[in-house]
């Protein structure tokens, strides 16, 4: 692409789909911001569907680790299915014009290499755009920033993230194993890359473009932060352990047992891999199943799916009490390798529950209560489970928001905001750091703690709480929650463009309100 230039604004603007690129329009300045990757190119790209994949990749005797029955339940192969996606895309595009062709790019990179994400609302994807990131679209990606991958496209991308994507256009399907054997319809290709964490920074390093001051050369963790999921794990000591401490070694754990896969070309192997990475969604695939009747079918799989969420969300934490004189000292250790929690931050939490019991096992008070309430919806009174005083424990979450000076332009009122492409600031983010952390780095990739104080090295926070007159007994839990209340309410009520903030909360209001799940949970006998 030739003769564009870039003006950067943090004030009034809008977006509007172009080939290749995003015109962006502030004031009565016009410019165009063009993301570096693979780029549109409906003759150029043939993304195989999903069912030619599934033709010789399912059937794997250990069905935890049948390439296609596992894939299938994982969020990535829901990402462009995912209610909450849908109802956060289409408040962007009002927020935004246009801007949802730039999220379509990570949840639907078959829709963005052919042509399809140009309508932003989604409404343009085929049945197998919906698929996600599909076996075929995974499978043909190069490492953007290899000598291979940057003679793959016109523009090469300055870092990994931001959906910046190299795609090979041939009929050639990449992965980790040297030994692999291919079957007539396509080639295959040894990639180490699909081993490494940078495969998965394509898409968990993101930023605001509008935000940077020049896309071609700065990295996206250098500006407008909005995910950076990849960046605490680069910058935590798990990325010094090799292929022990990639995103692979514990979103993709191996199942033991082996054997040759649904592939009989494939050589005998003494374990598997899923295919469907887990992380903490344990609700998600209930409202997919409610508002996507043709995924009835992947019912076991996304059943599976939200089993392996929950495993891995108790081991991410540790939990361990101390009494000190009247306080009660509850120290969380993150063992994860990015923040605890980490990821799109909008209505995603961690909160301390404790409840403390006198010597006749009666409660005698209770902090971090997770429990019904009177809201409003729509200026109509609900009933709803949320955390109805988070002032009262230790609620862990990162919270964006708009500067006062973003909102005299925006009209949006300074302070935490969902408005996640207008926010230019975070407000809070007292996530407990990973392992190896330290300020300077942090802070050099935009995702330094705010609003709490971490010193170098410290992955455990501790939190004292004090103790009522006459305890005997203390229970204490960590809970997670992907989707608040909050949250759901601002997608239901900010939507006045289609109807996916009304689908999500008839999908959530049905399906268990997105409960919390626990983490950790410790009990101690405290002295008199």
């Amino acid at each position: 692409m030739s003769g564009w230039v870039m003006i950067a604004s943090r004030h009034r603007f809008f977006w509007a789909a172009m080939a290749g690129g995003v015109l962006l329009f502030a004031g009565e300045m016009m410019a165009e911001v063009f993301l570096p990757g693979s780029q549109p190119d409906p003759g150029k790209y043939k993304i195989a569907p999903v069912k030619q994949c599934k033709r010789c990749h399912s059937g794997t005797p250990s069905g935890a680790a049948d390439p296609y029955f596992s894939w299938q339940g994982g969020m990535m192969s829901q990402a462009a299915r995912d209610p909450v996606f849908r109802a956060a895309l289409a408040v962007a595009n009002q927020d935004v014009e246009g801007v949802g062709e730039y999220c379509l790019r990570c949840h639907t990179p078959s829709a963005w290499v052919q042509g399809r994400s140009s309508i932003p609302d989604g409404s343009a994807l085929t049945e197998d755009d919906l698929h996600g990131v599909s076996c075929a679209v995974c499978h043909s990606l190069v490492d953007p920033m290899s000598e291979e991958g940057r003679g793959m496209v016109d523009s090469a991308p300055p870092g990994y993230g931001n959906g910046m994507l190299v795609i090979d256009s041939r009929k050639t399907m990449r992965g980790p194993y040297a030994d692999a054997e291919g079957p007539r319809s396509h080639s295959i290709q040894h990639s180490p890359y699909h081993a490494t964490s940078e495969l998965c920074a394509n898409c968990h390093n993101v930023s605001n473009p509008l935000q940077a001051d020049d896309v071609m050369t700065q990295p996206p963790h250098a500006y407008g932060h909005i995910e950076r999921t990849y960046s605490e794990w680069a910058l935590s000591a798990f990325a010094q352990e090799g292929s022990k401490g990639t995103c692979q070694s514990c979103h993709y754990p191996p199942v033991e047992g082996g054997g040759v896969a649904a592939n009989k070309r494939a050589p005998h192997r003494d374990y598997f891999v899923p295919h469907g990475p887990v992380g903490g969604s344990t609700w998600v695939q209930d409202a997919i199943l409610a508002l996507w009747p043709d995924q009835e079918p992947a019912r076991e799989a996304l059943e599976a799916s939200k089993e392996r969420a929950v495993a891995m969300l108790r081991s991410a934490a540790e939990l361990s009490l101390t009494q000190d004189g009247d306080s009660l000292v509850v120290r969380v250790t993150n063992l994860t390798g990015h923040k605890l929690p980490t990821g799109y931050p909008e209505g995603r939490r961690m909160w301390i529950q404790a409840r403390f019991f006198g010597k006749d096992g009666g409660l005698l008070s209770e902090v971090g209560t997770y429990t019904n309430v009177v809201s409003t919806l729509n200026g109509e009174e609900v009933q709803v489970p949320t955390l109805p005083h988070p002032e009262q424990t230790k609620v862990y979450e990162c919270l964006p928001g708009i500067s006062p000076e973003q909102a005299a332009h925006t009209g949006k009122p300074a302070g935490p905001s969902f408005h996640f492409v207008l926010n230019d600031i975070t407000v809070k983010d007292n996530r407990i750091p990973p392992r190896g952390f330290k300020n300077a780095a942090f802070k050099a990739h935009h995702c330094e703690p705010v609003g709490a104080e971490y010193a170098d090295g410290q992955h455990w926070d501790d939190t004292r709480l004090t103790l009522p007159e006459g305890a005997a007994t203390a229970q204490v839990k960590l809970l997670y929650q992907s989707v608040s209340w909050e949250y759901i309410r601002f997608l239901a009520e900010e939507n006045s463009s289609d109807e996916w903030g009304a689908k999500l909360y008839e999908a959530w209001t049905k399906t268990g309100y997105c409960p919390p799940v626990t983490a950790a949970e410790a009990k101690a006998n405290l002295m008199e």
